[in-house]
């Protein structure tokens, strides 16, 4: 793990190494016999080489597909609130695929904790896009980030008799509501509904 600090000392940059294990399973499929999923994260794996087995039994296999540097930087802190805030924080690890003939038809393209950034991969509309849970020690990493760059103060600070509840009409969306930028579930942002991952 690499860290920088701004000219204050404080916190703004911190790189870390994230592996990606990827599972294989056989599946009963008309169109693959077989489907690839990200399955979890590991902070600064050992050395391997792309693709190396970690376990196989029967008709699954995980794989450490890679490791990509994690760079959480201070201007994104918004989007790591928004992370923070999910039931479970989350990375999102990115497959794409690769030409025919090659030993594994995916590689690893991308590994973000940044909810605006998965929202850019699931637009993207191709390969494999999986949210899976954050290890601690990067969680931890996270609120530590956070908690070195509060949000700034209010302009202007409203006292309660001036918000005029009326004007809440029928059919607007409340202010707290979901924003647009929060990325989909895994599912929703494959736009395959509960079929899972890609063969």
């Amino acid at each position: 793990m690499t860290e920088h600090m701004d000219e204050d000392g404080v916190k703004a940059e911190v790189s870390i190494p994230v592996g990606a294990v990827v599972e294989c399973r056989r599946v009963d499929h008309p169109w693959a016999d077989w489907s690839w999923c990200p399955v979890a994260a590991v902070i600064d794996p050992p050395k391997m080489d792309d693709w190396h087995t970690m376990v196989s039994e029967g008709d699954v296999t995980r794989f450490h597909a890679g490791t990509k540097m994690v760079t959480l930087h201070r201007k994104l802190v918004e989007s790591y609130r928004i992370n923070l805030a999910l039931e479970t924080p989350s990375l999102w690890i990115m497959l794409d695929a690769v030409e025919p003939g090659e030993a594994q038809p995916w590689k690893l393209s991308a590994i973000t904790a940044c909810p605006y950034d998965a929202q850019d991969l699931a637009d993207s509309g191709e390969g494999i896009l999986e949210q899976v849970p954050t290890p601690e020690d990067l969680v931890a990493v996270l609120v530590e980030l956070v908690r070195a760059h509060p949000l700034p103060e209010e302009f202007r600070k409203w006292r309660r008799d001036e918000v005029k509840v009326e004007e809440l009409k029928f059919g607007k969306e409340p202010i707290f509501a979901k924003r647009p930028g929060t990325p989909p579930s895994a599912g929703e942002a494959r736009g395959e509904g509960d079929e899972g991952c890609k063969g």
